[in-house]
Parts: structure tokens; sequence; C-alpha cells
């Protein structure tokens, strides 16, 4: 912990526990976030305090490829985790982690006042000037950029039975902060914080999380808050606030508190959302009076002076620029786009010749890409190497170079244009990120035509075409993967079905069906129907969090592992959900865990014992009425050394028993109604009587057709039913 008082200081912990116990509870409200913030794709995104960079890597993906996310982060262990996780996740080039202070932000002079959105989540309570913070961010924002904030009101916390002891010592540990000279209570001064920054506040919410006893979620939120508690000791030991004792008794309490078949809490996060006054555009830089000695010969400047007002000159100027950025951001295509700008750009900057070059990494040369003379379009090819002729110049020293007269340059080289007799050139680099490339070049055969006004202008044009040349280089090199990653997912589906059981297994007096429809190209979700050696049927129905190959990935893992226990070590249906947490939690992936329900049927005796990991509760359907089958746990790898436990149904014939994922259950169709327990419900109890695949089959359409079709579908649905005759 920092010992100046004019640092941030960090109550939490560093350590690798810590970082993942804290990346659990994030994940808890990283969805509620995303969803406050509204991204459409393609936004510019300064992201203020990122962490470990998990919901950086969230934002970015938002964002796309057309969009640009910076995470900041102070802490070097905690930036050199982010950037270690990125490349273990194949992430690393999705975003830029960059180093430094929230308020003395690590961006170049060029990138102030750019970024579409700047966000800070819980780091505002750490800061001893959230002021100064939110300034920077305002600072960092373009005209009608937003600044949004998230953090804690450490008072709200509720808990139901009342426990004074867990509320003592809960108050002792946010004591901590305002002892440290920071505000534990930040979250209620957002909207504070944004006005007295300068910004028009927009919107103010409330992000909510809550659980209960007997919530997949409610032993993971219980052991946060404990772990910070157990993080604080020494502060809150050293500080006076509260003594081993008390501390040890208010854990324990705490810990006898969520043992309580009733036990619920609520806790909230604050989300404030500003805007920067102003319109959004591109700022023109004032233009640069010529110096008295060049009076006698007017430049554009004199002359624009001169001829008209150069308010309206520099109107059209900011007009052509946002117009040229709205052209590049929106096309693939550059040679139609540079076309259109080239054409575009002349009624301003009366040029003669105009080039787009590109770098060559690999033949080290600046090559041709486009070229316009006298306003048409010209073929143009070959290339020259940095440093050579203006061009190159501009291209090896990273900065625009101008030349009144290129006859007297030595550096000018004449190209293929002997009708054209070049007197003066302007060559700006196009530079991303600090790497080349290419350069953008306007010629004229006046002498002395291009003005310092025309340098700040074909500046602020030639950072737009890096960027879309940079995107349509990363657009082509996705597609070609994307070919690539089509014929490695068709694979890769095969393989995963072929995990799935291609036929139910036969057993007197039941019959099983089953209904499975992927969201995406690999689904998370899986069923499996094993044998014991003493003739009972094990199933199982599962599903892992996320989608796509990570989840097939995990929950083919899960499969593998399950199948070997009950070949080699079969276990009754709570030792065996224990058995599985065990392992997937020794394996330790962040933010990934399985929901599985699994159960045993004895054909002899007709009992039917059910345990549950997070799965959504299995449904029995009696005598036409439909009822939840009370047993659930918490889901497999989240949390180590779970206990779960069992409900064992004695069956009678007609008896029918659904398992339905929870992306079935969750389903919406397009006006945000859910398909959930009042529609599936009635579904049930008119497939009843039909055989149990009739019955699976139709629960699944019944749920893709309210959805509106397959295209709609959010999440992988799983059915299994098990019918008893």
């Amino acid at each position: 912990m920092s010992t100046n008082p004019s640092e941030p200081r960090y109550v939490h912990g560093t350590e690798p526990e810590e970082q993942k116990r804290l990346s659990r509870l994030n994940a808890l409200i990283n969805a509620s976030s995303l969803k406050a913030m509204a991204l459409r794709g393609g936004e510019k995104i300064l992201d203020v305090g990122s962490g470990l960079g998990q919901f950086t890597r969230i934002l970015a993906r938002s964002a796309g490829t057309h969009g640009r996310v910076v995470g900041i982060e102070r802490d070097s262990e905690q930036l050199a985790e982010a950037l270690r996780q990125a490349r273990e996740d194949g992430e690393e080039n999705v975003l830029e982690l960059r180093a430094g202070d929230a308020v003395d932000l690590p961006l170049t002079d060029h990138e102030w006042g750019t970024f579409d959105i700047a966000h800070a989540r819980f780091l505002l309570e750490h800061h001893p000037d959230p002021l100064a913070v939110v300034r920077s961010m305002m600072r960092a924002v373009r005209p009608g950029g937003r600044v949004i904030l998230e953090d804690d009101d450490h008072e709200v916390l509720r808990l139901s039975p009342d426990s004074p002891e867990i509320l003592e010592l809960w108050r002792a540990y946010f004591q901590t902060y305002e002892r440290h000279g920071m505000d534990p209570f930040v979250g209620r001064h957002l909207i504070s914080l944004l006005h007295d920054a300068g910004a028009r506040p927009q919107a103010n919410h409330c992000l909510f999380f809550g659980s209960c006893s007997g919530n997949p979620n409610f032993e993971a939120m219980i052991a946060n808050f404990i772990g910070i508690i157990e993080g604080a000791r020494e502060v809150m030991v050293s500080l006076g606030l509260a003594n081993e004792a008390r501390i040890d008794g208010g854990l324990a309490a705490f810990r006898a508190w969520r043992q309580l078949p009733d036990a619920a809490m609520w806790y909230t996060t604050c989300w404030a959302e500003g805007l920067r006054p102003g319109r959004s555009g591109v700022v023109v830089p004032a233009k640069v009076p010529a110096p008295d000695d060049e009076a006698a010969t007017p430049t554009t400047e004199a002359r624009a002076t001169e001829d008209g007002d150069p308010g309206e000159d520099e109107a059209s100027l900011l007009r052509f620029l946002m117009s040229a950025a709205a052209e590049l951001n929106s096309s693939l295509e550059l040679d139609k786009v540079f076309n259109k700008i080239a054409k575009g750009l002349r009624p301003l900057i009366d040029y003669h010749l105009f080039c787009v070059l590109l770098w060559n990494e690999q033949s080290q040369l600046l090559e041709h890409s486009f070229s316009m003379k006298y306003g048409e379009a010209i073929p143009q090819k070959g290339g020259f190497p940095l440093g050579y002729g203006i061009g190159g110049t501009a291209a090896a020293q990273r900065r625009p170079v101008r030349v009144s007269n290129v006859l007297a340059d030595p550096r000018y080289v004449r190209y293929r244009h002997p009708e054209v007799e070049i007197h003066s050139e302007l060559a700006v680099p196009l530079v991303f990120k600090e790497q080349l490339i290419g350069v953008l070049d306007l010629e004229s055969t006046e002498f002395d035509y291009f003005t310092q006004q025309h340098e700040q202008m074909v500046s602020a044009l030639a950072s737009h075409i890096a960027t879309a040349l940079v995107n349509a280089r990363l657009f082509e090199r996705v597609l070609q993967d994307e070919r690539r990653l089509e014929q490695d997912l068709a694979t890769a589906r095969e393989i995963q079905r072929g995990l799935l059981p291609r036929c139910t297994p036969q057993v007197a007096g039941l019959e099983i069906g089953s209904a499975y429809t992927p969201a995406r190209e690999l689904g998370g979700d899986f069923y499996d129907f094993l044998r014991y050696r003493d003739g009972r049927l094990a199933f199982a129905v599962g599903d892992v969090a996320g989608k796509a190959t990570p989840a097939a990935l995990l929950g083919s893992m899960a499969v593998g592992l399950l199948r070997g226990h009950v070949v080699e070590h079969p276990r009754e249906p709570a030792e065996m959900l224990a058995e599985l947490n065990e392992h997937l939690w020794a394996v330790g992936i962040d933010n990934r865990f399985v929901a599985m329900a699994y159960g045993l049927y004895d054909e002899r005796t007709r009992d039917l014992t059910l345990a549950n990991a997070g799965f959504p509760r299995a449904l029995l359907v009696r005598k036409d009425e439909v009822e939840e089958i009370p047993v659930e746990g918490v889901p497999l790898g989240l949390l180590p050394e779970i206990q779960y436990r069992v409900e064992t149904l004695r069956v009678s014939g007609g008896d029918v028993v659904v398992f339905c994922s929870d992306g079935l259950l969750e389903s919406e169709n397009e006006r945000g109604e859910g398909f959930g327990s009042s529609l599936l419900h009635p579904a049930l109890r008119e497939l009843a009587s039909r055989p149990a695949q009739e019955i699976a089959d139709g629960i699944n359409r019944a749920a893709v057709d309210f959805t509106g079709g397959e295209t709609r579908q959010d999440d992988d649905y799983t059915v299994v039913v098990l019918k008893f005759v």
C-alpha cells in the first residue's frame, strides 16, 4: 500500500487468489454494466483503472474491429497479470493496455479529446481526489463524448435476517477508506462529480445484485464479502477500527448466517453518465498568420482572407473532414473511398497530383496504392525505400514535409509525369499507434502552394486514412482467418456432436427423449446417458458458462471426466458432483464454470435420485400437475469443497421428468417477453401424454417459434425428457 497520502490506496490485495475472487464478483455485474453502456460497435473507448483488464476486453469485443479500446492501469502487478491473461486467451491484439495514472493519463497530444467514451469502475473509491480523475476523463473525450462512472456506496448492504455483528464489521471495513482520505460512499456522489467536472449529467442508475440461500451464486457472493474483510484485517487492526476478536466474531457470524435456509442479501453498484458539452466532430486548428516577409506573395490563406470569409472556409474544411472520416469508417473498399475523398478535397486544396503509398514490411518499400492526376484516377506501380524522395523522407521521419520549391530541394525525385511540371509538394506520413502505414502525398504545379493550414488539415485526414487502412488489413486478415475457421469449426462441430449420445439407451419402463439446438457453430450445453455396473442408468444434463469454442471445450472436458468416473469410480449423484467440482476447480479457469444436473434411475425399485450443481430445477409432470423438484447447488468449478444434496423420487407410470437448459427458459421474443415457466408448464401439460421424444421436440419447437426462429436464438436450447411407463 502506498505511503504517499496524495496517491490512490487499494484496500484490496493484489495476490492471485484475491484477484481471482474479485474477478468472480466483477463477473456478476459485467453483463449489467455492458447493457447500461449500450455500445453500438465502432466506439473509441478509454477504460481508466482497468485492473486485470477483463471488463476492458469485454468492451473491446463489443466495440469490434472498427473500434478501439485503451485500458489504463497504474498497478504494475495487475497490468502484468492483465497482459498475461490477454495473451493466454489469445486476445492481446483486441485492445491496448498502458501503465499510467488516472489523473495524469498517458495519452499523446493527438489522443486528448478524441475518445467517444471514458469509463471508470471501482476506481474513484480508491482515489483521494475523484474530481481530478473525472476532469481528466472529461479532457480525454471528444465534444459530445460520454463519461461513465461506476462505483460503490458501501452503506448499501442489506441482509435478511438482520445480523448486527456482520453490519458492524462491514462498517469498520469501509471506515478504512475514510481514514485514508477516500470516500466509501462515492457512488452516491457520481452525478455531483460529473457536474463539477463540467459534464452534462445524462443518466443515473443502480445496478443491483443479490442472492439467497440455495441460489447458485450465493456461496460465491458470501465468499467474496468474507474475502474482502479478511483482506482488510491487518489494515482495520492497525487503524484501531476493530481488534482481532471482533473481526473473528463478525466473520463467524457471517459464516453462521449463510447457513440459514432463508438467508438473503442485496448490494448495489452506482452507475452515472455525463456528456462533454460541445458539438462532436474533427477540430480544425486555427490558421497560422503568414510572416511579414511573405506579404508580397499571396498564399492560399491570404487569398482566402481577401476573397471570402475565412470562417466559412474553415467551416468547409471541417465539413469535409467529418464527411471523409465517415466515408473511411463506413467502407472497406478503399480505392472507391480514396477516389471520393481525393475529388472532395480538390475544391479545398487545389492539388494536381494525389497519391497514397503503403509501406510493405516484407519488401521494405513504399508502394503506390492509389493515384489521381487532375481529378482522374491513374494507374501507378512500383515503390521506393524509406528516405527516398520527399515522400520517403516524411515516412522515415514520421512527420510532415512541406516543400515550397521542389526544384531547389535535393530530396525531390521526379516521377513519370512529364506533362506535369511539379513545383511544390506536401507529404504526410500515415501512422497508427507509432506504426508506419504509408504516406499521403500532394503535389502542385504552383510554387509555394501548400500552407500551414493545408498541412494541419491533411494531417487530420491522414490519421483517419491510417486507421481505415489498418481496419481494411485487419478485415482481410479476418476474412482469411474466418475461411480457415469455418473449416476448423465444421470439423470441431462434428467432434463435439460426436460426444453427445447417438441413441438413447433402452430401459424397461422408461422412455427417453432429447432435443439440442446450439446457438452458434459450437454449443456449451451437453447431456449424456451412462450405465453403472449394477445396472442403474446415470444421466447428466449440463450447461457451460459462455458460448462457442471455449464453452464447447469445457463441456467436452466435463463429459470426459464424467465418463471416466463412471467407468473407474462410480459414485452416488452427490459424491459424483463433488468429485467433478474438485477436478474443475483445480483447472482454475477464470469466469468459467459448469452447471449440471446428475441423476441415477434404478429400474428395479423405480427410484430416481437427483443432485444439482446450478442447473435449472427439473420439472415433474404428474396427473396434469407440473411442479419443480426442489434440489439445487453451486455450479461446478466455482468454489472448492462443496457438498451437494439429493432428492429421491419413487416414480409411477405416467410420470414425466423434464430438464431444460436456461437458454431455453430465458429465451425472449422480439418484444422482450420471456418464454419461462408461464409458457413451458402449459406446453408440458399438453404434451405429457405423448412419447418422450415428441415431448422433447415439442418443447424445443415451442421455444424456437416463440423467439421467432433459430436466427434469433441467443443461447443453446437443450431438453431431456424421462417418461416412466
